[in-house]
């Protein structure tokens, strides 16, 4: 099954994803998978390379009638803040995205906002105001990216070197494993932190690009069922997009 499937989130769907090692990917395919018109946005910073993954891009300035129909002109639309100088575009800030929610309410627009930064690493442990994720985000997704086990935990394989310290245990230059990935997605510090309340919690084990490691990472999914998360998906999104695993209470 795709993520939508997966999710089967209410509509118009409110969606947040933070983590690393897939968010991007994740953001996107919701966009073009859930039913009827998908607003995209960030609290944080996307790439400029990844702007044109929706049917449109705009760079909102305010949040008006008019702007408001040419949002609803195609059926994915990114919303951002401006240009940076290192090649990504902000968020649209704090007041902007809360008017952009209340156009969506009344549009019955539904809403998939990328909470989170990772430097492109395929772990990230949250810094002490991360995630950004919105109040009113009703499904939190958090991603972790299998592609880094077996390496060694360095800068290079996960943002925020302290705190993943803190909450995993492992110490620099160890190989990083499945079972310490568990630890960061279970931690309250880690990859519950900052979700709403009532919001449905899902894991997202990406970057699970064989069926043996599959398998090992549905070895795991018991544990993050019991520290909170209601859902708990595996697989690829790059490589396997209809064919996540899924574990549910």
């Amino acid at each position: 099954m795709n993520l939508v499937d997966a999710l089967h989130p209410e509509l118009p769907a409110r969606i947040a994803i933070v983590g690393g090692g897939g968010k991007t990917t994740a953001l996107f395919q919701l966009a073009r998978q859930i039913p009827g018109f998908t607003w995209v946005s960030t609290t944080t910073h996307l790439g400029t390379d990844q702007l044109n993954y929706t049917d449109k891009h705009f760079i909102v300035r305010s949040v008006d009638d008019d702007n408001v129909e040419k949002w609803l002109q195609q059926k994915s639309t990114l919303l951002t803040g401006e240009f940076t100088e290192d090649e990504r575009v902000k968020g649209p800030g704090e007041t902007l995205l809360a008017q952009i929610y209340q156009a969506a309410e009344a549009k019955k627009v539904s809403l998939v906002i990328e909470a989170d930064g990772s430097r492109s690493r395929p772990l990230k442990a949250p810094g002490i105001n991360e995630p950004a994720i919105p109040p009113w985000a009703e499904l939190v997704i958090t991603v972790a990216g299998l592609s880094v086990l077996g390496q060694v935990f360095s800068e290079a394989t996960v943002h925020r070197v302290e705190p993943f310290k803190q909450i995993t245990g492992l110490r620099e230059g160890q190989p990083i494993t499945l079972e310490c990935i568990t630890r960061l997605l279970a931690s309250p510090l880690g990859g519950l932190k900052n979700s709403p309340v009532g919001a449905v919690k899902t894991a997202l084990l990406n970057q699970a690009d064989t069926k043996e490691l599959c398998e090992q990472a549905a070895s795991y999914a018991p544990a993050l069922l019991a520290a909170g998360y209601d859902i708990v998906l595996i697989g690829s999104l790059k490589n396997a997009p209809d064919e996540l695993l899924c574990f549910h209470h």
